[in-house]
């Protein structure tokens, strides 16, 4: 009876380690200048069958120097930022849990201060293009949507039959390997993925200190406007020093990933 037990908790224990995989990504963050060029940080996704955990802008992903480099990116009209790498890196980092069951994401960013956000998991209505390409060992199959204010290309794999993506793209017959909007303001590009894998990172949920306000998503938008507004405003007392100084309010989409 004992081997008999022995066995069914053996048979128990890998089906449940089976389903977890982890897959890294990197991410360019060019929301200023576009093509890609940006600032590039390490991202992964851990995942099971019930949900998953995305994160980057994590300083213990990077290499001390790299978040304290400073590097100016020009786009194609010949305008240039400056990028501090330090100010889009934090302890936490960005984060995006996606879970199947309760239908919900939750979220966080850092924009001058962390803010964090849970809502119903918005349904992606994905077109599923005939164009495939190989990522790695993977066959990937195209697909294209439009998402919060951006129109998105995204490559997944059915050999691996889980819905997730990184940030907060799902909804897809395959996991995501790739994904860009079609101006490459925002890019992940694949890294790697251990599925099934021994990694001892967990499918884990976010840690929200005590006392932090939880946004909703509309409530989010009302902030982004509001963040919209005091950039207008320092922009107003910079143009007393100096008049020649146009002052217009930035657009959302050079602001957030989400810029509807």
């Amino acid at each position: 009876m004992k081997k008999y037990i022995c066995i069914l908790f053996c048979i128990s224990f890998l089906t449940c380690f089976s389903q977890k995989g982890i897959v890294r990504y990197g991410f360019v963050d060019a929301k200023f200048v576009g093509n890609a060029k940006g600032p590039d940080n390490n991202s992964y996704m851990v995942f099971n069958k019930e949900q998953s955990y995305y994160v980057t802008a994590k300083d213990s992903l990077e290499l001390a120097h790299k978040i304290s480099e400073q590097k100016t990116y020009s786009d194609e009209d010949g305008g240039q930022n400056t990028i501090y790498n330090g100010q889009k890196v934090s302890e936490e980092g960005d984060q995006v849990i996606f879970n199947i069951k309760e239908n919900t994401i939750w979220s966080n960013l850092l924009y001058r201060n962390q803010i964090y956000i849970k809502e119903i998991a918005p349904k992606i209505n994905w077109k599923i293009e005939k164009e495939t390409k190989k990522i790695g060992k993977f066959t990937c199959k195209k697909a294209t949507t439009h998402f919060r204010g951006r129109n998105y290309i995204a490559w997944f794999t059915t050999d691996v039959p889980l819905p997730f993506g990184p940030w907060k793209l799902n909804n897809l017959p395959g996991l995501i390997l790739e994904a860009y909007d079609t101006n490459k303001s925002v890019y992940w590009y694949f890294k790697s993925i251990e599925y099934p894998t021994k990694n001892k990172e967990i499918v884990k949920n976010m840690k929200i200190p005590l006392k932090s306000k939880i946004l909703s998503y509309d409530e989010f938008k009302c902030l982004q406007k509001e963040e919209q507004d005091i950039l207008v405003e320092k922009s107003m007392v910079l143009k007393q020093q100096f008049p020649e100084i146009e002052v217009i309010k930035p657009p959302l989409r050079e602001m957030f990933i989400e810029c509807e």
